[in-house]
């Protein structure tokens, strides 16, 4: 098992949420998303592990909403196909649109259409998708470029070092750890660099820290590494 996977895999996971989504620049896609209402789309797009799929968890978590994706796509399309209005969520969000099939594009294409169709009316709902490029970028079908581009899109810009270093400094403080810098460069240079694997992994490094009663050093967090892998640090 790779280092990132086990580390991953000894915290349990934690819920995604608006109150632990980390923002950095992109406060404007955020609010897009919070304050969507009936008859909108929104569609943000960018790399692996930049916080899409954290986004459209939280949003459908505080609001109770479906979470879609391709592997659970089709019952959502098949209400728009069908013309099931009375079915349709008030928000449905639907997460990589860029690794839907050909006939799963069809049922996103026709779920798209009823959201216009009903977008003034007392039975629209709202829309948030993510994908992986701009619209005109994608590989889908040239119909679902442009109803992917109808209404509001932003990139959601990943995490400057800056950003990590603010997130893990305010996660060592809650977990009552100080001067960390030094801990927090190094992981930034020589650990995997998706925060969610940043913030397990000092979340981790504190419960190894109180277990064997040492304080948080690089050395230590080299030593924690090592036993959690045989693996040259």
């Amino acid at each position: 098992m790779k280092q990132h996977q086990l580390i991953l895999n000894i915290l349990p996971n934690i819920e995604p949420s608006l109150s632990n989504y980390i923002l950095g620049i992109n406060t404007e896609a955020l609010h897009a998303a919070k304050s969507i209402t009936g008859g909108r789309a929104l569609y943000i797009w960018g790399d692996k592990g930049s916080g899409k799929s954290h986004i459209l968890r939280a949003i459908t978590n505080e609001r109770n909403s479906p979470y879609i994706n391709y592997t659970n796509c089709y019952e959502i399309f098949n209400l728009a196909i069908n013309n099931e209005i009375e079915s349709i969520p008030k928000l449905i969000a639907i997460d990589d649109v860029h690794l839907l099939s050909n006939s799963q594009q069809s049922g996103l294409f026709s779920l798209y259409n009823r959201w216009r169709e009903l977008s003034q009316t007392d039975k629209s709902f709202a829309m948030i998708l993510s994908g992986d490029k701009n619209p005109i970028l994608m590989n889908v079908r040239e119909d679902l470029k442009t109803r992917l581009g109808w209404d509001i899109s932003f990139r959601i810009e990943p995490l400057s070092d800056q950003d990590k270093l603010n997130a893990l400094k305010t996660l060592g403080n809650k977990l009552g750890i100080r001067n960390l810098d030094n801990v927090i460069q190094w992981m930034l240079k020589y650990c995997n660099r998706d925060i969610k694997y940043l913030m397990n992994l000092l979340t981790l490094l504190n419960k190894y820290s109180i277990s064997t009663k040492r304080p948080i050093t690089i050395n230590l967090l080299r030593t924690m590494l090592k036993e959690s892998e045989s693996i040259q640090i």
